[in-house]
């Protein structure tokens, strides 16, 4: 395999389960990785009624949000890389925000993966706790490497294998 491999995860089981593989091929492969959270931002469209205050509240609250986000997609991606390295894996991290399609769709434009691995669409978590919602469909007809995705399970267990 030549090029390395684009891993983007979102935390959830299917992802972990997903970057476990990436790393095997990683690994059998001898080629690098590289790991991308990406914090959706449609939920920035939240306005209606669910606000019971005023614009000051709202942008406190997003604040708050972002915050909470980036820290948790820190936790995420340290937390990945440490394994890679532990196997031998070399591993780039990068934290982006955006829609995922457009963002996907650049980022693969721009690095030319050999392959794009992702969580199982059907597997994730509420945009509000950081899951991807994506049509793989869509996106597999605009991507020219394969795709390779997580089980599709919720499972929270541990994925210490």
């Amino acid at each position: 395999m030549t090029g390395h491999i684009l891993y983007i995860t979102d935390g959830s089981y299917s992802a972990r389960m997903a970057g476990l593989q990436a790393i095997q091929i990683a690994l059998s492969r001898q080629t690098a990785l590289q790991a991308l959270f990406i914090i959706d931002e449609s939920w920035r469209d939240i306005l209606g009624d669910e606000w019971m205050s005023n614009s000051l509240t709202r942008m406190q609250f997003y604040r708050w949000f972002e915050t909470s986000v980036q820290k948790y997609a820190d936790e995420i991606l340290i937390e990945f890389a440490n394994r890679a390295r532990q196997q031998g894996v070399i591993v780039e991290t990068a934290i982006k925000t955006g829609r995922f399609e457009k963002v996907v769709l650049t980022i693969v434009s721009q690095t030319q993966p050999a392959l794009l691995v992702l969580p199982n669409p059907h597997a994730t978590g509420p945009a509000a706790a950081c899951g991807l919602k994506f049509n793989l469909h869509r996106l597999t007809k605009k991507i020219p490497c394969p795709v390779l995705t997580g089980p599709n399970t919720t499972e929270s267990n541990s994925y210490n294998l």
